[in-house]
């Protein structure tokens, strides 16, 4: 009991106390008090219209939820597509001439309608999709220049450098595509394509 004079004592003690003693007496006074709250009107149609904003309320909550859940799982699903196709070999060796072929003709129709910058990526597709077809370079969409460049030093080919290093130029550097670079990109296509 040595210690207890310093905790009966100190300001802190006495004036939590205090505070105690004053809210009883307010509760005593306030107890009795006999007031009547105000008279309200009843409303007979504010319950059920309150049930009814509830539920509403539950109801989008659960479809705001069902919709952040079918996002998800859609973009897990994308994910896991992408992920099988870039394992699989993503074309026929049919289909990805068919494709190369697709790519020049619109070389070509871009070229005559004077869009070079287009008609030369358009011919990059194409060498992009031979290097594919001849299984020297498998084709992936996350690839850049630079990649494709390093995985032919192996077996260097001057058309597939020529073809590369103009889409670099072209679409990351400030050059642009004249006539004559459609010309030498279509060349080094042409090289390409020969069997």
């Amino acid at each position: 009991m040595s210690d207890l004079p310093h905790r009966t004592s100190s300001l802190a003690w006495q004036i939590g106390q205090g505070l105690r003693r004053l809210s009883e007496w307010s509760e005593y006074q306030f107890s009795r008090l006999d007031i009547d709250g105000p008279n309200l009107p009843t409303w007979p149609w504010l319950e059920p219209l309150g049930r009814v904003l509830f539920w509403l309320t539950v109801a989008a909550l659960i479809l705001w939820m069902g919709w952040l859940l079918y996002r998800g799982l859609m973009a897990y699903l994308h994910r896991q597509q992408q992920r099988r196709g870039a394992s699989q070999p993503q074309t026929t060796s049919d289909q990805a001439l068919k494709q190369a072929a697709d790519w020049w003709r619109k070389a070509q129709r871009l070229a005559q309608a004077g869009n070079y910058t287009e008609a030369c990526a358009a011919l990059y597709m194409a060498a992009l999709i031979r290097l594919n077809d001849t299984n020297l370079v498998p084709y992936q969409v996350s690839r850049t220049d630079g990649e494709y460049l390093d995985c032919i030093t192996a077996q260097p080919s001057r058309p597939y450098e020529l073809l590369i290093r103009t889409h670099e130029r072209l679409t990351f550097g400030s050059a642009l595509a004249t006539e004559e670079t459609y010309q030498r990109c279509r060349r080094a296509y042409q090289e390409i394509a020969q069997p």
